[in-house]
């Protein structure tokens, strides 16, 4: 996937590890690096959708 303002290439996200984290009960984490979509632009962090 690439960013949607820069079009870099994505990077997974190293916080919740693109999104693959779970709880103790398995419900998966929410990140705030990534707004919980697992992926990460170099620029833009967290926020790449438009």
């Amino acid at each position: 996937m690439d960013c949607q303002k820069c079009h870099k290439r994505l990077h997974t996200c190293s916080s919740c590890k693109g999104q693959t984290s779970r709880s103790l009960l398995g419900d998966r984490l929410t990140c705030s690096t990534c707004q919980s979509t697992g992926s990460v632009c170099p620029d833009h962090g967290g926020h790449w959708k438009r």
